[in-house]
């Protein structure tokens, strides 16, 4: 199955340099060199989870979900490790993604307005075939938008133990 694009929502200005250069020359290089030279390890989706039962954790999970294009930058922030917890080993840490397309809005990336019973999740799999599971991650602090170097939204994301998402 082949999860679809999402398609971002901002108003991008023509009459805005930055703005004009966004989906032919911005994007349209970091999607057509990227995937060619196999430079980008991940894949990003956003997942919007609803419950059946009218709150998060009642009922039966659905999974909707929207890959970024073209391809983010991955960084590691603050390093996932394992932990050892009283439960077990525990995948805890933060990454940072950068080069994410402007073409999406703030509530694109944050899938706001949720419902009482849906929950936002970034996912992230491997792009490459090495096998790397893949991994749900949530915000750490409201997306940022930088037009001076990364020209592209900065997304900190944080790993959350949560049901596995569906597989793209």
């Amino acid at each position: 199955m082949t999860t679809p694009v999402l398609v971002g929502t901002a108003t991008l200005d023509p009459t805005v340099l930055v703005d004009s250069l966004v989906p032919d020359v911005i994007d349209g290089l970091r999607e057509q060199l990227h995937p060619v030279f196999g430079v980008r390890a991940y894949r990003v989706y956003r997942v919007i989870r609803s419950w059946s039962g009218g709150e998060i954790g009642e009922g039966e999970m659905t999974d909707v979900a929207g890959e970024l294009r073209p391809q983010p930058r991955v960084k590691i922030w603050d390093g996932l490790k394992f932990v050892q917890a009283v439960c077990g080993i525990r995948e805890l840490g933060d990454v940072k993604l950068t080069e994410v397309s402007l073409t999406y809005s703030d509530a694109d990336l944050t899938g706001q307005p949720l419902e009482a019973h849906q929950e936002m999740f970034l996912a992230l799999g491997e792009a490459h075939g090495q096998a790397s599971p893949l991994r749900l991650w949530a915000h750490t602090q409201p997306p940022f938008i930088d037009r001076e170097v990364d020209m592209g939204w900065v997304l900190h994301l944080r790993r959350v133990e949560a049901a596995p998402p569906w597989q793209p």
